[in-house]
């Protein structure tokens, strides 16, 4: 079993799901060999062996987390949006953050944050669209966002990437200064987009928007 934890893939696939059960409040050991799909004798394995390896700590109550040895053994991504209504420039952006890294974490807005920052409510609630961006392939994990602070939803999952839509509003300069300001470092990056005029709100006025792509 050592040779199996032994292989980087295998390695980095146990500590990335750690990772991504700690962001989504989940990190149990059960939930953590259900989420590694190899069976249960081969996920109890590996669990002991990135405890024995110094990567991962076990505690009383069998949950599991990252030593820092473990955390800074893989790269995490953060992007972030309303995400309410799921296009084909959603996935676009989200497949290229991920590719930046080895984890992707996404925050989705507060149905509050967005009401307040737009002037209009979303169409589905935010818990739906929580579970529809939990749902992409390319993302790891997904959390709801602050309500009060973006800084809050960076500081809780202390990325090393943060990878911005190219029609974000958020400046890099302010967003870096604000991490300095917590002590957190991380890089930004602004994704492009093939799809530039493809957006919900314009999704929302003419749903033929899609014929034309």
């Amino acid at each position: 079993m050592t040779e199996l934890f032994g292989s980087n893939a295998i390695r980095k696939k146990v500590l990335c799901d750690i990772f991504s059960l700690t962001v989504e409040g989940l990190p149990s050991r059960q939930r953590l060999i259900d989420r590694l799909g190899l069976g249960a004798e081969i996920g109890s394995a590996l669990v002991e062996e990135a405890a024995r390896g110094g990567l991962a700590v076990l505690s009383d109550q069998d949950t599991i987390k990252l030593t820092n040895d473990g955390r800074s053994a893989i790269k995490v991504v953060m992007a972030g949006g309303v995400f309410d209504i799921l296009h084909p420039g959603h996935i676009y952006t989200l497949t290229k953050a991920k590719a930046l890294g080895d984890v992707l974490v996404v925050s989705v807005a507060r149905d509050k944050t967005v009401l307040r920052t737009r002037g209009k409510p979303v169409v589905h609630d935010e818990r739906t669209r929580l579970e529809l961006v939990r749902s992409l392939r390319c993302v790891d994990a997904a959390l709801l966002g602050s309500e009060t602070d973006i800084m809050d939803t960076v500081d809780q999952v202390k990325p090393d990437i943060i990878a911005l839509g190219y029609d974000q509003s958020h400046s890099e300069t302010g967003l870096a200064a604000e991490g300095a300001a917590r002590g957190l470092k991380f890089l930004i990056t602004r994704l492009d987009s093939p799809f530039p005029n493809l957006k919900s709100t314009n999704l929302k006025k003419d749903p033929g928007i899609l014929k034309s792509l």
